[in-house]
């Protein structure tokens, strides 16, 4: 059985591209085809392939081949033609959620690092300067307060069940009804309640730019909103006016409408203006942990198929 691996050179280290070929299932075979490949030389590729793993690279549905499915090494699958990958019968699988929980610990930290204002007062060490306990009155717990999970998939789940630990509550808004102990709340209450609210949804036609200025409306002035899924979700624009006018009690982002960030963009000067505003460079979901589970669950994935059962992760 032949798998293609297609990745972009910047994203996947040395090191994983050894362990993915140290750890072949028996009776598979590993090719490797990174950006920097034609496109001709990498269509040929995809020929001859049984399977797909993908990162960090678009894929064009195959004029011919085999491919028996497509598995992304990532949870977002908003990149691709899933319409024109199900006319072509290529099945597509997301990651399972193996990164879920590297991704649920960098939205807790980026709650954490907005209520404490934690840069703030890194920088000023690394500066030279004492704050000391300044800014006491500004800085808040998340203990007892309520945390607001939009999308409660396996990384928003996950992210109660960590919250929870430090003594705050949850409710969830979700297009599906889901059996747990957290109250649902449609997504206005759970903006106009929430002390925190966090972004867990997959960017889709019906979710992108959802959280727009009058969603922004609904969120009390000392509310913190923390976004790990999509920037396109969020309205940017409407995101900054609002702080600009100290009207949000702090923001987290991993993600932005526009990766990596643009020499104009707003966000750095909106970091050192303001002690309540972090930022990340989409890096929630990669760790070394996470390297592991994905290539373990791509492989189970490609096994599954190979004795005629059916993936896991489906998407497509």
């Amino acid at each position: 059985m032949q798998i293609l691996f297609l990745y972009g050179r910047r994203l996947v280290p040395e090191m994983i591209l050894e362990a993915a070929q140290e750890r072949l299932p028996e009776g598979y075979s590993l090719a490797l085809c990174d950006d920097s490949v034609g496109e001709a030389e990498r269509d040929a590729l995809i020929a001859e392939a049984d399977f797909v793993m993908l990162y960090g690279l678009p894929f064009a549905v195959p004029q011919e081949g085999r491919v028996r499915l497509l598995q992304l090494l990532s949870a977002g699958y908003d990149r691709l033609d899933l319409d024109a990958l199900a006319r072509a019968d290529i099945p597509v699988a997301n990651n399972g959620g193996a990164n879920a929980q590297t991704v649920a610990e960098h939205a807790v930290l980026l709650m954490l690092a907005v209520l404490k204002q934690l840069p703030d007062h890194h920088n000023a060490m690394v500066d030279r300067k004492w704050i000391g306990l300044t800014r006491g009155t500004s800085l808040k717990e998340l203990n007892g307060k309520q945390v607001g999970i939009v999308g409660l998939g396996k990384i928003g789940a996950k992210v109660a069940r960590m919250v929870a630990g430090f003594g705050a509550r949850s409710v969830y808004s979700d297009v599906v009804e889901h059996d747990v102990d957290i109250a649902r709340m449609t997504l206005d209450q759970l903006l106009e309640t929430s002390d925190i609210v966090t972004i867990h949804t997959p960017l889709t036609p019906a979710t992108k730019g959802f959280i727009d200025a009058e969603a922004l409306d609904r969120m009390p002035a000392h509310a913190v909103l923390v976004n790990t899924s999509r920037g396109d979700v969020i309205d940017e624009m409407a995101l900054v006016k609002k702080l600009e006018a100290g009207e949000l009690g702090g923001v987290g982002l991993d993600v932005f409408e526009k990766e990596p960030l643009p020499t104009d963009s707003v966000w750095p000067a909106l970091c050192r203006e303001h002690g309540n505003i972090v930022i990340t460079p989409h890096v929630a979901g990669t760790t070394l942990d996470t390297w592991w589970r994905r290539l373990a669950f791509a492989y189970s994935n490609f096994e599954r198929v190979a004795r005629g059962e059916s993936a896991e992760g489906l998407v497509s």
